[in-house]
């Protein structure tokens, strides 16, 4: 249990100790950026969980449901909830690249605490059945589920940025929410079609690096 655990906040630890003594970010910045995420946490499982199941919908229409549910329910709402919170994050000071980085360290926060929760619940499924736990879907996780949530805050930490420049990105809003939603609705998948999860992963922090090129450029 104490490895899985490890596993599940490691990347938060590694990127926390790379932006505090690489890039010689304050602690006190840092440790509000994982607040922040953890604040994120509470409203979006408490609106995830309160929604109702429409379950006649999804037999009729399973792959159509899926996907309405993937952009709604988790694209939209999780990343409308982190968008908001990023606000705040402290800004005074901050050149761009900085201020990207409380996005990332904020969304490794949510992404490192749902695969938290996702280890336990499969270790108390495992468990009950009297199996073992796979280690290694952890790590698949690692490199899915909370690169997404990296790679879209760090997006989201964009829009914040050029809000407060008095520039409002629509287009740049509704690329994190696709992102989000067509990872989610790849990664649901149990067959070939999941591997397409992984390209959008790539694709989310490709975006990164562009989205912050032309901002900066533009700053």
């Amino acid at each position: 249990m104490i490895l899985g655990i490890f596993l599940c906040f490691l990347p938060l630890a590694v990127f926390t100790l790379i932006f505090i003594f690489g890039f010689k970010m304050n602690v006190v910045h840092i440790l509000i950026a994982i607040l922040a995420g953890l604040i994120s946490v509470l409203p979006i499982s408490l609106i995830q969980y309160f929604v109702p199941d429409f379950s006649l919908f999804a037999n009729s229409y399973p792959v159509l449901y899926s996907l309405l549910k993937s952009l709604i329910l988790y694209a939209f709402v999780e990343e409308a909830i982190k968008i908001s919170v990023a606000f705040i994050l402290p800004h005074k000071n901050y050149e761009i690249k900085n201020f990207m980085f409380l996005g990332f360290i904020m969304g490794l926060s949510v992404g490192c605490f749902e695969s938290a929760v996702y280890f336990f619940e499969h270790l108390q499924s495992a468990r009950s059945i009297g199996a073992e736990l796979m280690y290694f879907q952890i790590c698949i996780r690692i490199f899915t589920s909370v690169i997404i949530h990296f790679s879209c805050a760090g997006l989201g930490a964009l829009f914040v940025y050029e809000c407060r420049e008095k520039r409002f990105f629509l287009s740049l809003l509704i690329l994190i929410i696709l992102i989000h939603g067509v990872y989610d609705f790849f990664a649901g998948f149990q067959n070939y079609l999941k591997l397409f999860a992984f390209a959008v992963v790539l694709f989310s922090l490709i975006e990164c690096r562009i989205k912050y090129s032309n901002f900066a450029k533009n700053s």
